[in-house]
């Protein structure tokens, strides 16, 4: 599995748009809905170079 390094990644709910850090344990919201929260933000993955050519 490549190694993924992760950059600007947030729990935000999905009612209220109420955002919490990514490390955080909740899985609801506190909002008067208890909205779920999802991950949104960008990421990026390290490309790894190989093949079967020699360069």
């Amino acid at each position: 599995m490549e190694k993924f390094n992760f950059s600007d990644i947030k729990k935000k709910c999905m009612y209220c748009g109420k955002s919490y850090p990514s490390n955080s344990l909740r899985k609801n919201c506190s909002c008067k809905d208890h909205g779920r929260l999802f991950a949104v933000g960008s990421y990026f993955e390290r490309k790894v170079k190989g093949g079967t050519s020699n360069e």
